[in-house]
């Protein structure tokens, strides 16, 4: 497995990049890569079922860059005090079946690598590294072909009152997890430690962790993998691509949903009279396979009436082998009619 370390880039270099190399290692075109990261300038990022209106105070966010992922999960702010990490490679390589398990296994490792500096870091179901019930590591990934890319973040430092003013935390996480701010919920190494571990240094550490399975070697990107970024890296820094998922129609209402695979954001269009959902937006912080699973969802439920969204669902993710991570079918039809009923 090669390591590569691309830091201080900006959002869109490191999106675009984890585009190209999902893509080439899903044609088996390059090796398994372990990769770390950091951002400059600082940016929020959101993740891809997510609407950057909801989500964040955009009026406070003049001087921050806004992004958004190709990966689900929360929005995420970075600045130069965490690094991400991430590895892109072959599902049979590491003999898992599903996105449950490569989550387990990647949050567990990644766990290891940080209790290794003293700490006591652990994996959280659904996907994330917690030390004493607060949250250091938020991770997320996608399958694509037989491939995956999966990838965290750790907190050296952070600034926990900039980020709460920033985002618009549903009060339905604050009340799932029983606290009230957000600095009740997350940690970093120095907060925990008493000073900050050097980029190199935490790399090591999880490095060193996956050279128990791999033989891990120092390299670079490829010319052609540098000019696929290039290509690719123009049209994420779009506000076509950032703010694909925003519907301003006032005629559409929201309803939001805490589950236990994730915040589900439900917002429909419907005609009561003849008991049709004519228009159907999905947001949340949960995880589909593939990404694209929900838009195509969307796009298949419009114009239905109320007594076929059951079935309607339930036919969907027949024919369409993908699949919401922790949640059926069925789970996903009740609160779809909840949104519309309510």
């Amino acid at each position: 497995m090669r390591v590569i370390y691309t830091f201080n880039k900006p959002w869109y270099y490191h999106m675009a990049l984890d585009g190209v190399l999902l893509s080439l290692k899903a044609k088996n075109e390059i090796p398994n890569t372990l990769r770390f990261l950091s951002f400059d300038p600082e940016c929020l990022l959101i993740g891809y079922h997510q609407d950057p209106h909801q989500e964040i105070y955009l009026e406070k966010c003049q001087n921050i860059d806004i992004g958004r992922r190709k990966t689900g999960g929360g929005t995420i702010y970075f600045n130069k005090e965490q690094i991400g990490w991430e590895i892109v490679a072959s599902l049979k390589d590491f003999s898992i079946k599903d996105y449950e398990e490569l989550s387990k296994y990647m949050c567990e490792t990644v766990a290891k690598a940080i209790s290794s500096f003293g700490l006591n870091a652990k994996y959280r179901p659904r996907n994330d590294i917690e030390i004493n019930g607060k949250k250091i590591s938020g991770t997320g990934g996608v399958l694509q072909d037989g491939a995956f890319l999966y990838q965290g973040t750790i907190l050296i430092d952070f600034d926990s009152d900039k980020m709460a003013s920033l985002l618009k935390i549903p009060q339905e996480k604050l009340i799932d997890k029983n606290i009230s701010s957000v600095k009740d919920r997350v940690t970093s190494l120095k907060r925990e430690l008493g000073f900050s571990h050097t980029f190199e240094d935490i790399a090591k550490g999880i490095e060193s962790e996956f050279s128990k399975v791999f033989e891990l070697y120092k390299d670079n990107l490829s010319q052609k993998e540098e000019d696929m970024v290039d290509n690719i890296a123009k049209s994420l820094n779009t506000k076509e691509w950032v703010y694909a998922n925003h519907q301003p129609d006032k005629n559409i209402k929201s309803k939001v949903f805490r589950t236990k695979a994730g915040t589900f954001r439900i917002s429909v269009k419907i005609d009561s009279s003849k008991k049709l959902l004519e228009y159907i937006l999905i947001n949340g912080d949960f995880f589909s396979t593939p990404p694209t699973l929900i838009n195509n969802l969307e796009s298949y439920l419009k114009f239905s009436y109320f007594d076929e969204i059951h079935r309607k669902v339930s036919e969907f993710f027949e024919s369409s082998e993908g699949s919401i991570s922790s949640m059926s079918p069925d789970e996903l039809s009740d609160i779809i009619l909840k949104a519309i009923n309510e």
